[in-house]
């Protein structure tokens, strides 16, 4: 892929391509598209792989390799610092004494449990530790929308939108092996023993982000063992986290089509999320259950052209499994056309052992909504009656509280928290609203629990209402604990979304929720009263295991992790607002790990 990219691109050639076919969305972006200079900061090879295979290649239907090679030269800026397959970012371990084994601290996979709580509850530090947290060490590498660290068995893995995938030494930092996935991966790792007879092998599980595929890695040396496309839709992304669950590996899949659709030519729309279920010792799918029938065409556009529905209902996040009722819960996005669709802005209940639908409850009804719907030129696809984008992007947290009631905990961009109850069809129990949320707003990546209590981060980037921050509610009855709104600061860099929005994933653990912010600030706050322990500034320069500087920036998306005494943090996102063309530099990601001296 990389020859490809590289071999007799021409930039002027790419400049008029792209103007035709990819200027109206990236040179005025609105909500999660990312802008032209955002794209620049990718290598060629990855800005092919998405044109050839990943989430643009409706929109380079038609173009040459040379074509599309041309494109990525003409828009990427890192054409001298572009990674060669398999180079490491970080010293080389040292062969290690014995092999791989799924022992000693961990955080495995998104939430740390398949009922995806992000709660540490042996984290190897306290609450009065907090405050003397540090910088332990530094590791950079590429890519702009990262998943979090999994750590195990003495290991860190990481995964990024660059394609590499990591094994890191817990304590040094050093590398023990590299991976690449095209397309690139915002997928956390899941860990464990690779099922089946024999000596005990441990495999990494992960997707990649715009190939449609499912991988094990050999957790002790970085091999393939298996790889799966699961899906075959044109307009995949997959951002979402899979879930493992008795040999069995959850993918969510989403999509793309609600930016491609802004694309007059695009035939809108036919994408419908699902959940692929595939055997974790073969990669071999059991079973795909779609969130919506076959789209079908039900009236044309402005142009002409014919509109299909229903379509969307994308899952963004990480699964969650309730063993006990023999469940699987998603959170879905919104619909994109006039087609109704019960399963979009819901909670859909599956059968974990053949993917039947048990039971839906939906949170939002007529949220119809693609990207380029609001402005003074609307998109032909755009549905008659536009929703307001109140997708759920979370998890669903399975808790039981303190006395024996089940509660399925969920967050929306429309700010509005749910607790429903899994053994009566999603019926809701309580519900909240913190402000006015909205497309970057409300809650985007993910509260956290623990055994009393539900955090959540308010990102609201441009709503009004209360102010971005953290806010903790009760767990039997919703009723509000504490707030703490993120106050003004100034960031490492130039820009107007230098915000408080807390939109990362939030951790926890006795005694203290962490959660990070836009501005680069992660923060520990006290689960009692709000009250922040200890702050740390992630976008200010520090010394990486090269020995190079680097500086980190953006906190959002996948949260910080905890194992071992020690909390784990990417920072440096690229956030698909713009902010690169409004002046914000990163050349790279960077991850931060902190520790307890001494």
């Amino acid at each position: 892929m990389g020859a490809f990219a590289a071999s007799g691109a021409a930039p002027a050639l790419g400049a008029t391509r792209y103007a035709e076919r990819c200027a109206r969305c990236h040179d005025a972006p609105s909500g999660r598209t990312p802008a032209k200079a955002a794209i620049a900061n990718n290598t060629p090879t990855f800005i092919v792989s998405a044109l050839l295979e990943g989430v643009m290649r409706p929109m380079a239907a038609g173009l040459s390799p040379h074509e599309m090679a041309s494109v990525a030269a003409y828009l990427s800026t890192r054409k001298a610092a572009g990674l060669g397959a398999g180079a490491l970012e970080a010293p080389a371990c040292a062969a290690p004494r014995t092999r791989f084994a799924l022992d000693g601290p961990s955080w495995n996979g998104w939430g740390n449990a398949e009922t995806q709580d992000r709660f540490q509850a042996a984290p190897g530090l306290t609450a009065a530790d907090v405050p003397r947290l540090t910088l332990k060490w530094a590791f950079t590498f590429a890519g702009s929308r990262n998943g979090q660290a999994t750590v195990a068995g003495g290991r860190v893995f990481l995964a990024s939108t660059s394609g590499a995938v990591y094994a890191l030494d817990a304590k040094t930092g050093c590398a023990f092996w590299r991976f690449d996935i095209p397309g690139g991966s915002r997928s956390s790792v899941t860990v464990a023993r690779l099922p089946g007879p024999g000596p005990a092998r441990y495999a990494a599980y992960l997707t990649g982000w715009t190939e449609r595929t499912a991988y094990a890695l050999d957790a002790d040396t970085g091999a393939l063992i298996w790889k799966r496309q699961v899906d075959d839709q044109q307009e995949v992304q997959m951002t979402g986290s899979p879930v493992l669950h008795a040999g069995r590996l959850y993918v969510p899949i989403s999509s793309a089509e609600e930016a491609i659709a802004t694309d007059d030519t695009h035939v809108c729309c036919r994408f419908r999320g699902a959940v692929v279920a595939v055997d974790a010792r073969t990669g071999a799918v059991a079973w795909e259950r779609f969130m919506a029938p076959p789209a079908q065409p039900f009236k044309t556009n402005p142009r002409g052209k014919p509109l299909y529905g229903p379509a969307g209902a994308a899952i963004w996040a990480a699964p969650t499994v309730d063993a006990a009722r023999g469940l699987l819960y998603v959170a879905t996005g919104d619909s994109y056309t006039d087609a109704p669709l019960d399963t979009a802005d819901a909670v859909v209940a599956l059968d974990l052992a053949t993917g039947r639908v048990r039971w839906v409850k939906q949170l939002t009804k007529g949220d119809n909504h693609i990207i380029g719907c609001s402005g003074p030129k609307p998109a032909a696809n755009c549905p008659e009656r536009v929703g307001p984008d109140h997708d759920f992007g979370v998890s669903p947290i399975l808790h039981r509280v303190a006395d024996g009631r089940d509660l399925l905990l969920v967050g929306q961009k429309s700010s509005e928290i749910y607790a429903l109850d899994p053994g009566a069809r999603g019926r809701v129990v309580w519900r909240r609203r913190l402000s006015s949320g909205g497309p970057l707003g409300g809650v985007e990546f993910g509260p956290a629990a623990d055994r009393t209590a539900y955090f959540v981060g308010l990102s609201d980037v441009f709503a009004s209402g209360p102010a971005p921050g953290v806010y903790a509610f009760r767990l039997a009855d919703g009723a509000p604990l504490w707030s703490s709104p993120s106050p003004k600061l100034p960031c490492a860099w130039a820009t107007p979304y230098c915000s408080g929005a807390v939109s990362q994933a939030l951790t926890a653990m006795p005694g203290v929720v962490f959660a990070g912010a836009m501005n680069g600030r992660l923060r520990a706050y006290d689960t009692r009263d709000g009250m922040v322990l200890w702050e740390i500034d992630t976008a200010k320069p520090v010394m990486t295991v090269t020995g190079s500087p680097a500086t980190g920036g953006v906190l959002d998306g996948a949260g910080p992790t905890i194992a071992g005494g020690t909390v784990y943090v990417v920072s440096g996102l690229v956030v698909d607002t713009g902010l690169h063309s409004q002046g914000w530099s990163r050349e790279r990601a960077i991850k931060y790990v902190v520790d307890v001296l001494g």
